[in-house]
């Protein structure tokens, strides 16, 4: 009697063990899937150069206006002179914020030299040398063209500054900034 009730106990062991088994088969799940993420481009060109290069505009770079008193390519005192800075964020997966900063500094001994930034887009003049903006991802238009002037007014008052200027360069460092923008 003791040899059928330990073989009843092993059987009813065995199948309850069984069930248990089977039961928490149910609740395994067997899956695998490829993660394959595409991370947005950033691609970001100003005057069709990469922004990872860095360079320093003078007065080479500039176009001159009409004049019957200046040879070409030369600045010299009653001649303006124009630079476009294009910032093209079409090319980018994201939206961009950036913020330029153009020191002009050597301006300061030259007050006869106005210096301006006009945003061609808008036709809005900016009143300081640094400026910022989002180019969002739904714009229709991700291109921003800065046009940078100069008009040396041709004053007697500032001659001594004038002459000194003969031979010399100027030229401006423009300090570009750019990170994806999330709106908060």
């Amino acid at each position: 009697m003791k040899k059928r009730l330990l073989l009843f106990a092993i059987l009813a062991l065995t199948i309850t063990l069984s069930m248990i088994g089977n039961t928490l088969a149910l609740f395994e799940t067997n899956g695998g899937a490829d993660a394959n993420f595409e991370v947005g481009k950033w691609k970001i060109k100003i005057n069709d150069s990469d922004i990872s290069l860095a360079q320093t505009i003078t007065l080479n770079d500039f176009i001159y206006s009409e004049t019957t008193h200046t040879d070409d390519g030369y600045f010299a005192p009653g001649r303006s002179a124009s630079f476009d800075i294009v910032i093209d964020t079409s090319e980018s997966d994201v939206s961009v914020a950036y913020n330029l900063d153009i020191d002009d500094s050597i301006l300061e001994e030259h007050p006869n030299i106005a210096f301006n930034i006009l945003n061609i887009n808008t036709n809005e003049e900016l009143t300081t040398n640094n400026y910022s903006g989002v180019s969002y991802l739904s714009d229709t238009n991700r291109i921003v063209t800065l046009r940078l002037s100069l008009n040396w007014t041709d004053n007697e008052d500032y001659d001594e500054n004038d002459t000194a200027l003969i031979g010399e360069e100027l030229s401006f460092n423009i300090t570009a900034h750019f990170e994806q923008y999330i709106e908060e």
